[in-house]
């Protein structure tokens, strides 16, 4: 019950937090910065709570459950090799996606990446622990 009641809160607190990534004007990139790395003349504003948070953690938290339970439940396989593989399946889900953002976007989200993680943890000790 208590892991439940963790997760709502969690949910809530992401979808009562600010837009996600959206372009600020160059103004507020410091001066330095742009002269070192002219491709980085437009600045992405990441919030470290938003709606594309909430993506990343619902995706961290469900590929896991799902990739176990296929893999041990419906195909009858080892816990053990289960739970490498969806860990292993989810961390790829989510470097993949930033580096698609990186090649799209021109940008690499650390906190896209951290809210994954944290709905992979969050998901081994609700579905696999």
């Amino acid at each position: 019950m208590s892991r439940a009641i963790i997760t709502l809160c969690l949910v809530v607190a992401m979808l009562s937090a600010q837009p996600a990534d959206s372009p600020s004007d160059t103004t507020s990139a410091p001066r330095d910065t742009l002269k070192i790395m002219p491709e980085m003349s437009r600045v992405m504003c990441d919030p470290w709570f938003g709606y594309d948070k909430l993506l990343h953690f619902s995706a961290g938290f469900a590929i896991p459950g799902l990739t176990y339970h296929f893999y041990v439940c419906r195909l009858d396989r080892d816990e053990e090799r289960g739970k490498v593989y969806a860990v292993s399946l989810t961390a790829l889900a989510a470097f993949g996606k930033e580096f698609y953002d990186l090649k799209k976007k021109q940008h690499f989200s650390w906190k896209d990446l951290a809210w994954g993680g944290i709905g992979l943890i969050t998901s081994y000790f609700v579905f696999i622990h």
